[in-house]
């Protein structure tokens, strides 16, 4: 009896405790205000709002566009799963309420057509809010920047659309120009193959990651071949990396020659002028020693690559200018094949037999066995 005494009221409190906090979760639920893209008239009046640079009869300056993608870029984020994976709540974000909270969701989510209604209501708005933003960065009057770019490809790739890629990156380096002011607007051409036509690297990484989210094989290569792998983004690496070297490299022998002339006059078991020549070749010896040492080890390197390598005679300046490229591609091979590495080799299928000819067409092999492990 005393058990039982003290056991029915336990059980009461307990239960008061667990309605008290359905009932809060459930009146926090209720109080929380919907994201503005839950009301179509909201949705409508921002893209119209944001499409509105390019009814216009000049052309928009920088700081309209950014605004107008910014926008886009805002009612992406609003999104559910935009922002974070889909794949749920991180483990540091779960609290009393919301533990509760998604025990009455999945209670809401039995019903099959309610869910497929939603899904159907929110993929209808990212096509709007992706469209939207591909029509200001498509149309003629506007200039696409790199500020403006990346903001694109931040704005798709949040809406899981990462299918207009691979044209606005053609659109970026090939787009002609409109020269702000004018009216009736004129055009200039770009060059693509110009450094400034390179699409940023951060930019082509985002871009090759919403792909590889997407598992699109054929835009994941579009996207390598319309970054990564253009003259303009080999120049504009030569431009970052090796113009300074290469400038230091052709100055080294006037540096060689007053070194082994200062060398010369302070000595006197040799003359002069042959102990200038002397120290001059010396000096250059060393110099060109250590840049090729260094060139070699640069270029030969692979102790980062890991299923993509490159094919044997595969000329040392390539290999450099298109580390880039191999590293994507091999991102690619890596999110294709399999992940145990026990089981590299035996992956089969029409995808995987096109991913290794496409390698193959550009002096790179897919898993060379000479350097697997054990290979050797």
């Amino acid at each position: 009896l005393q058990k039982a005494y003290i056991t029915v009221p336990a059980r009461k409190v307990y239960q008061r405790r667990y309605y008290a906090a359905v009932s809060l979760a459930r009146v926090q639920r209720s109080e929380v205000p919907q994201t503005p893209t839950n009301s179509g008239g909201f949705l409508e009046t921002e893209l119209a709002r944001a499409a509105e640079i390019i009814h216009g009869s000049t052309a928009p300056s920088e700081a309209a566009i950014y605004d107008a993608l910014q926008i886009c870029e805002h009612l992406a984020r609003s999104l559910p799963g935009a922002a974070k994976p889909l794949n749920g709540r991180r483990r540091s974000d779960k609290t009393p309420t919301s533990n509760l909270l998604s025990l009455d969701d999945r209670v809401a989510a039995t019903s099959p057509a309610k869910e497929t209604m939603r899904i159907s209501v929110q993929d209808r708005i990212r096509d709007r809010i992706a469209s939207t933003a591909y029509r200001i960065v498509a149309d003629p009057k506007t200039f696409i920047t790199p500020n403006t770019l990346s903001l694109y490809v931040v704005t798709q790739a949040m809406l899981h659309r990462p299918k207009s890629f691979p044209q606005v990156f053609d659109l970026y380096a090939s787009k002609p120009v409109p020269k702000a002011g004018s009216s009736p607007i004129t055009y200039s051409d770009p060059s693509p193959n110009s450094p400034k036509a390179a699409v940023p690297l951060h930019i082509a990484k985002t871009a090759l990651d919403a792909a590889l989210e997407a598992k699109d094989l054929p835009l994941c290569l579009n996207i390598i071949t319309t970054t990564v792998a253009t003259s303009a983004f080999k120049r504009a690496k030569f431009l970052r990396k090796a113009l300074l070297p290469s400038v230091a490299l052709a100055l080294s022998p006037l540096a060689a020659y007053a070194l082994g002339k200062a060398f010369a006059e302070s000595q006197e078991r040799l003359d002069q002028q042959v102990g200038t020549i002397m120290a001059t070749a010396c000096f250059m010896t060393y110099f060109g020693m250590t840049a090729m040492t260094g060139y070699g080890a640069i270029t030969t390197a692979n102790d980062h690559m890991d299923r993509v390598t490159w094919l044997v005679g595969t000329a040392l300046y390539k290999r450099w200018f298109r580390e880039e490229e191999r590293a994507f591609t091999d991102r690619v091979a890596q999110a294709w094949g399999f992940q145990d590495y026990l089981k590299r080799g035996q992956e089969e299928g029409e995808d995987w037999e096109n991913l290794r000819e496409w390698i193959m067409g550009r002096s790179m092999v897919l898993d060379n066995p000479e350097l697997m492990e054990g290979m050797e």
